[in-house]
């Protein structure tokens, strides 16, 4: 039996190439016990029993030929031997490898349905889950945990694990370099490790409850950018992890990141598609609403100048003054849409170049009342203010466009008869300027957009505008460093707020 013929034998193989060697070994050993008793024999033989003319053969040269024989023997024993002892070396090697090739191969395929695994899910949600079920089955680990980096705050915080419990979750918060995980992270060095790891620098990922015989951290990275770390362990008298787990975790790590590159791009799309969806719908909403707000004065005002033309000089003064005076309203509603448009243009292309100044507030808020008062028709207007306030500095332009925009938006969605009111009170950092109306108030649903490029403020029956008055009104707010904020008074209509920030001594 060659090793050629049993380098690829089955192990049944073996176990023939072993039994064969015993065998020889028993074989050997008989053939050596019969020529030593061959010899003991023949000797004995030539001295009693056989007769004188035998004593030509010379004891000796048998002995030697029996020597020879033994020798021959145990020379052809000694390379079958070896042959077979090749062979099974050969068969032993060829086993431990295929068994290291199963297992290996084992690995890749875990590590390949893990990837894929990983790989197929889009959400960032989903993909925490599969990193975390494929790492536990990959490695056999008896917690897992998913740690993201800030970069901006330079902060690890676990947003996902398995196996630990909620306070492990909150206390799943290391800055960069500190602990395993921080210095995982800062270094991009995988660290696995072994025996007690009962230590509070590893408490961001290990089991508070009971003892970890063996723990991973590996980061995961993108070819530009550190997202975070992946931390394994096995709690009681599990397995302790080798080299050769840390460089599977490693590998996976790596797939496991560019998943998560890839949900976050596709939560990214979605945000970005269904943005623009709105955009859409609302750039839609926008060319009917100001094609309609447009077309009522426009036709009001050709329908007048039809009258004119055909009245002539039987109109009038009386009738002629009504007339144009209409014409001249509904012009200046078109002059306030074309106004709009430009302002709201203007601050989509970047912030608004103000000018700083002190304001008299309580005098820029008695002009606004007036400058409003002929729009009333019906509605009550009350000021609640008090006489001293502190000194603010801003651009008054931009705090008259702001208060008429809320005032006017105040007397269209208050019926005649009812009451809008100002007040302004000061704070201890700024100064509160509301307006509230006597309409329906906002749809709770729609109170966080009505800020937002042409968004109408309440019912859609109250036309007049393009849907910008509110979001110029923050733009402006925002950039004099204060806030603006829209709520719904019970008993009433909605209030709209904003602030001023008090000059600072």
């Amino acid at each position: 039996m060659s090793v050629q013929t049993l380098e690829g034998a089955r192990p049944r193989d073996l176990r023939a190439v072993r039994q064969r060697r015993r065998q020889l070994h028993g074989l050997l050993l008989l053939i050596i016990v019969l020529l030593a008793a061959g010899v003991v024999l023949f000797s004995i033989a030539s001295e009693t029993l056989l007769d004188r003319p035998l004593r030509f053969l010379d004891l000796a040269v048998v002995r030697v030929g029996f020597v020879v024989l033994a020798v021959a023997f145990a020379t052809y024993a000694f390379l079958h031997e070896r042959r077979l002892s090749q062979a099974e070396r050969a068969l032993v090697e060829e086993r431990v490898l295929a068994t290291a090739l199963s297992g290996r191969l084992r690995d890749m395929t875990a590590l390949t349905e893990a990837g894929r695994a990983v790989s197929s899910s889009l959400s960032q949600d989903q993909v925490y889950g599969v990193i975390l079920d494929s790492a536990r089955d990959l490695l056999g680990a008896t917690e897992a945990s998913v740690m993201l980096l800030d970069p901006e705050t330079r902060v690890l915080r676990m947003v996902a694990s398995s196996g630990l419990d909620e306070a492990a979750m909150r206390d799943g918060v290391a800055m960069l370099g500190d602990g395993v995980a921080g210095w995982v992270a800062e270094s991009l060095q995988p660290v696995v490790l072994r025996g007690d790891v009962r230590d509070d620098r590893f408490k961001a990922f290990i089991p508070k409850d009971r003892p970890v015989a063996s723990a991973m951290s590996v980061p995961m990275r993108t070819s530009d950018e550190v997202l975070g770390v992946i931390n394994v362990s096995v709690s009681g008298n599990g397995k302790v992890y080798s080299e050769h787990d840390l460089r599977a975790l490693t590998a996976f790590a790596a797939q496991a990141a560019a998943a998560l590159a890839n949900a976050r791009l596709y939560e990214q799309e979605r945000k970005t598609s269904t943005e623009l969806a709105e955009l859409e719908r609302q750039r839609r909403d926008f060319l009917a609403t100001l094609t309609h707000d447009l077309k009522t004065p426009l036709t009001s005002i050709l329908g007048y100048v039809k009258l004119l033309r055909r009245a002539g000089d039987n109109l009038n003064s009386e009738q002629a003054h009504t007339f144009t005076d209409v014409i001249e309203r509904q012009g200046k509603r078109i002059l306030e849409m074309v106004e709009q448009l430009v302002e709201a243009t203007r601050l989509e292309e970047g912030a608004p170049a103000l000018a700083r100044e002190p304001l008299d507030l309580g005098r820029i808020v008695d002009e606004q009342v007036l400058a409003v008062g002929g729009m009333l028709e019906g509605r009550r207007l009350d000021v609640e203010m008090p006489s001293q306030l502190p000194e603010t500095y801003g651009d008054r332009n931009a705090i008259e466009h702001i208060l008429m925009n809320l005032l006017e938006n105040a007397v269209k969605y208050t019926s005649p008869g009812g009451q809008i009111l100002i007040a302004v009170e000061p704070a201890e950092r700024d100064v509160r300027v509301s307006v509230t109306d006597d309409g329906g108030g906002i749809p709770e649903k729609e109170l966080p957009h009505v800020f937002e490029r042409y968004r109408q403020a309440g019912d859609d029956s109250a036309k007049g505008s393009v849907g910008l008055g509110l979001y110029i009104v923050r733009s402006l707010t925002q950039a004099h460093g204060g806030k603006v904020w829209a709520e719904n008074v019970p008993g009433r209509g909605a209030r709209v707020t904003f602030t001023l920030p008090v000059r600072s001594r």
